[in-house]
C-alpha cells in the first residue's frame, strides 16, 4: 500500500486560481503563470444533492425510501485583500472575480482598469486546493462582494457566488504500473478523483505538458482514463498520484485601511465606517432536466447596491436629517491609496441617503446614515477603478 496512506490535510496549504471560460461551465484551467489569488482566509465551496421521500404507504412510520433529485447549484466564498497590481493599467489580484461580479471590464493601458455593471456575467472556473486535495468548481458566477472600510487592517472584500459543477482531485498511488504513453493508470481508491479533475505523478515530478486530465472513471476497477500519455519511464507502483495546479505567480500588495479618503456631494468627509454590499444574483437553472444532471446555464437577475455610513456625531449633520426626509441624492465616492498602480476609487455617483440614526457610544454620540446606489441611465450604479 502507499505510504502515507491517510494523511491529514493541513489548512495553511491553500492555492485558489479563476479563470475566465468562454463558454459557460466548459472548464478553463490555469496556464503555468497565471494570477493566483490569495485569500485573506479560507476559501469554500460546496455542492449537495437533495433527495425526494417515497410517496408509497406502508405499515410504517419511518421513511423507508428516497430518491435523489437533479444537482442543485453550488456555492463558493472567498475573501480577498484589494491587491493592485503597482502598475497603472494592469488588473489587480482576483480580476476575473470583479468582472464575473459586475459584468464588464475595460483597461486602459497605463492608466487604469475600470470595472462596471453590464447586462451579462461572464462565468468561471474555480480551483482551490485544500491540503491534500484539489477542488474545482465549473460555470462559476460571482454575485455578492461585501466590503468594510475602516482605518484599521488592509482593505477586505467578501466575494460569494455560485457554481453548476464541482470536482475533485485526491491523493492516492498507482496500484500497477503503468508503462510509458498508457492513457490509463490503475490506483487504489479511484473515487478520490471525477472526471475532469487535472492530476500529477507527484514521486515523479511527471505533470506532462500542464497536467493529465481525467475522461473517465472506473470505480469498479479503480481506473482512471487520461487525455493523454504518462510519461517516459512510465508511472511505477506506488507512486503518489495527486490533483495537479500550476504554481501561478502572485500580484501586488494589500491596501491598508487607513490609507481611505471618503467624499459626499464632492465634500471630503470623516467617516470611522463605510459598509457596501453589492448583490448581483444569478438564477442558476437546477430546475432543468440536462443529460448530466447538473445545471448548465444560468439567468441574470437585477441587482442592488447598499451601504452605510458611521461617523461621530458633529452639530453639522443635523442638515442630514433634512436631505434624509427629502429623499436627497449624492454622490459617494470613495479613495483607498496613495500612490500610482496602487489606487483603488470606487464611485457610486447616484446614492439615495436615508435619515441618519444616532446612537451612544459613550463618551459620544455616532451617526449612521443608510444609502442605496442608484442607475442613472443603467448599468452605471457604481464603478471599480484601479490605477
Amino acid at each position: 500500500m502507499p505510504a502515507p496512506t491517510n494523511i491529514i490535510g493541513a489548512a495553511r496549504q491553500q492555492t485558489v486560481f479563476a479563470v475566465k471560460e468562454t463558454m459557460r461551465g466548459a472548464m478553463a484551467f490555469p496556464a503555468a503563470a497565471a494570477p493566483l489569488i490569495i485569500p485573506a482566509g479560507y476559501v469554500d465551496l460546496s455542492q449537495n444533492p437533495s433527495f425526494t421521500n417515497s410517496e408509497e404507504i406502508k405499515n410504517s412510520r419511518d421513511v423507508l425510501a428516497q430518491f435523489q433529485d437533479a444537482m442543485l447549484a453550488g456555492t463558493f466564498s472567498i475573501p480577498i485583500y484589494a491587491r493592485p497590481d503597482g502598475t497603472a493599467g494592469s488588473v489587480p489580484m482576483g480580476d476575473v472575480l470583479f468582472e464575473s461580479l459586475l459584468g464588464s471590464k475595460a483597461v486602459s493601458g497605463g492608466s487604469a482598469v475600470v470595472y462596471s455593471p453590464a447586462m451579462s456575467k461572464p462565468s468561471f472556473s474555480l480551483f482551490a486546493k485544500r491540503g491534500h486535495t484539489v477542488f474545482f468548481a465549473l460555470g462559476a458566477v460571482a454575485e455578492t462582494l461585501r466590503l468594510s472600510a475602516k482605518n484599521k487592517g488592509a482593505v477586505l472584500f467578501e466575494v460569494g457566488g455560485s457554481f453548476m459543477q464541482m470536482g475533485w482531485a485526491g491523493r492516492d498511488a498507482v496500484k500497477t504500473t503503468a508503462t510509458a504513453d498508457a492513457t490509463s493508470v490503475q490506483v487504489y481508491d479511484a473515487k478520490k478523483y471525477t472526471v475532469g479533475a487535472v492530476i500529477w505523478n507527484a514521486t515523479k515530478a511527471d505533470k506532462g505538458v500542464n497536467g493529465y486530465t481525467v475522461t473517465a472513471v472506473n470505480t469498479i476497477t479503480n481506473t482512471l482514463t487520461l487525455s493523454t500519455g504518462v510519461g517516459a519511464g512510465g508511472w511505477t507502483q506506488d507512486d503518489i498520484i495527486e490533483g495537479y495546479l500550476p504554481a501561478g505567480t502572485s500580484v501586488g500588495a494589500p491596501l491598508e485601511s487607513r490609507k481611505t479618503s471618503l467624499t459626499i456631494g464632492g465634500i471630503t468627509k470623516s467617516i470611522k465606517e463605510l459598509s457596501l454590499s453589492y448583490d448581483d444574483k444569478v438564477k442558476m437553472l437546477d430546475d432543468e432536466i440536462t443529460t448530466n444532471g447538473y445545471p448548465t446555464d444560468y439567468a441574470e437577475n437585477n441587482r442592488s447596491v447598499t451601504g452605510s455610513l458611521s461617523s461621530y456625531f458633529r452639530q453639522n449633520d443635523m442638515a442630514q436629517f433634512m436631505d434624509g426626509i427629502a429623499g436627497s441624492e449624492q454622490a459617494i465616492s470613495l479613495i483607498v491609496g496613495d500612490t500610482a498602480g496602487k489606487k483603488l476609487q470606487i464611485d457610486m455617483p447616484r446614492c439615495k441617503l436615508q435619515v441618519p440614526k444616532v446612537s451612544a457610544n459613550a463618551p459620544t454620540l455616532d451617526v449612521s446614515i443608510d444609502y442605496t446606489a442608484l442607475g442613472t441611465e443603467g448599468e452605471d450604479s457604481i464603478t471599480l477603478t484601479w490605477k
